[in-house]
């Protein structure tokens, strides 16, 4: 196996979510993470209030994700970067977000499950994978959408 490119930190609540995993995505997310260290770009970055941050995609469906950051490593280490893992979950309702936002102090204040239901009900019908037109999405411009660009962002 190949010399690691970079050292590794986690939050401690990130150690106890990958324990709280299903075995198999468990696994999964080991490997992911082993893969990271030795030098894969297989990760998106984030925006907004994690910005600076990158998702990466566990399973083959996509439903459990990992949060991390690439920064500079301890003076200590003999790798000049470092990979922190945040966060790792579901996807579903943003709950791997939502933590990550927690433990980095980006999220909001406490916000009513109503305003969070609008929030993600905003989200989907801005998102250009909509499965069908929501009241006020339609547009008069003939126009196609422009699909917005996907980007793997290399950090070697």
């Amino acid at each position: 196996m190949s010399r690691a490119r970079f050292a590794f930190a986690a939050h401690p609540d990130a150690l106890v979510d990958l324990q709280q995993l299903p075995p198999d995505i468990r696994d999964l997310a080991l490997v992911e993470l082993q893969n990271l260290v030795h030098g894969s770009d297989d990760c998106m970055p984030l925006r907004d209030r994690l910005a600076g941050f990158h998702k990466v995609y566990v399973d083959p469906r996509a439903a459990y994700r990992m949060v991390i950051q690439f920064r500079p490593a301890p003076p200590t280490s003999q790798h000049k970067r470092e990979i922190y893992l945040v966060a790792a979950g579901p996807r579903h309702d943003y709950s791997v977000y939502r933590s990550a936002q927690i433990r980095v102090g980006t999220h909001p204040t406490v916000e009513s499950p109503a305003a969070a239901r609008d929030r993600v009900r905003a989200a989907r019908a801005r998102s250009p994978y909509a499965t069908g037109l929501t009241a006020g999405s339609a547009t008069t411009s003939t126009a196609p959408h422009a699909s917005p660009s996907v980007r793997k962002v290399a950090h070697r």
